[in-house]
């Protein structure tokens, strides 16, 4: 009688082919862990200065007509953002109806904004309607990864763009000992690293291979595509929760502000956190030291209002329709050959 069980050698070449983290997984997860700590730490410090009474008071004091028009800011940002995959899938060829990219965009964008890890998030919801719109799997991949350089893109231009016409975002401790115009020249290498790519783009078109699979970067045009979708987005995002901040006193122009909240964003994603709770906040009311704290909170929470779980909950709705939609079609379609065999019996 055979032995059931696994030997030696196999064990360990089970073992062989099992994913090991890398310095870089490692890496990652250290330094999400350290800015979770950084955040825990800070908001600490905050509720000692703040009262939820306080933030509740100043919610409840926010000019309806405020909140009218962020809500309309909000609502441009998610527009915008169909651009995003609107842009990756023409850049692979694909010609997918509006209606379709836009359901593919919100609903992955809300999942991502909400729950964190974008990739598993947003990744996973767009490989669900992609893939019955006829997308190779490898092809969402590179969806995923060219929205995120578009967000990526559009980040460092609006930091480049703020520090250098408006450098009034370095503390007056900081500034005291740091050289002269360092945020300009931050500013300014932002800006050339931006053009840089661009020109990169234009001249080298290269084809790169991993493995089977075969792409091109975005030439230049497409790259200029990108940078103005990504900074249309910041800005809209970003103005909506400045809107929100108006009747707040000691809040800065408003580039600076967007590179406040390029910085927010990047901490929540480097943080891992659902939708960067904490992390956000903490860095919005960090860098802007002489803004009424409370108020600062409130306009957050309801950025957060509108910006987060409002869509989160629609997007889920999508999702829903979109799954019922696709069942409904399997089970038509599961159905179809059993017409033919049910009419050959009637005969």
């Amino acid at each position: 009688m055979r032995r059931l069980g696994v030997s030696a050698e196999q064990a360990e070449s089970t073992a062989a082919k099992r994913p090991r983290a890398t310095w870089t997984t490692w890496v990652g997860a250290a330094l999400g862990l350290l800015v979770l700590g950084l955040a825990a730490w800070g908001l600490k410090k905050i509720s000692g200065q703040v009262t939820l009474d306080d933030v509740i008071r100043e919610i409840n004091s926010t000019p309806a007509h405020l909140i009218v028009f962020a809500a309309a800011s909000t609502f441009l940002s998610y527009v915008v953002l169909v651009g995003y995959d609107w842009f990756a899938t023409r850049h692979l060829g694909y010609r997918i109806g509006w209606p379709m990219l836009a359901a593919a965009s919100f609903s992955s964008f809300t999942m991502s904004h909400t729950l964190g890890v974008t990739i598993l998030t947003g990744g996973t919801v767009r490989y669900r309607i992609y893939t019955r719109e006829g997308v190779r799997p490898a092809d969402i991949a590179m969806i995923i990864l060219l929205c995120g350089w578009t967000f990526w893109l559009g980040i460092i231009f609006v930091a480049g763009v703020g520090l250098v016409v408006s450098p009034t975002l370095m503390p007056q401790q900081l500034r005291e000992w740091a050289p002269p115009a360092v945020e300009e020249f931050i500013g300014a290498l932002f800006l050339a690293g931006v053009a840089l790519y661009t020109i990169l783009a234009s001249t080298w078109r290269r084809e790169f291979r991993l493995w089977r699979y075969r792409f091109t970067i975005p030439n230049g045009k497409e790259t200029l595509q990108q940078i103005a979708i990504g900074t249309i987005d910041l800005a809209f995002a970003g103005g909506a929760l400045y809107i929100l901040l108006l009747p707040v006193a000691g809040i800065p122009d408003l580039l600076t502000f967007l590179v406040i909240y390029a910085v927010a964003m990047v901490s929540g994603a480097l943080a891992h956190a659902p939708g960067g709770i904490g992390v956000f906040e903490l860095v919005i009311v960090g860098l802007m030291p002489e803004a009424d704290k409370a108020g600062v909170l409130a306009a957050v929470a309801l950025f957060r209002l509108m910006y987060t779980f409002v869509p989160f909950v629609l997007g889920a709705g999508v999702i829903a329709v979109l799954e019922w939609k696709a069942l409904r079609t399997a089970r038509a379609a599961a159905a179809l050959p059993a017409a033919p065999a049910s009419a050959a019996s009637e005969a």
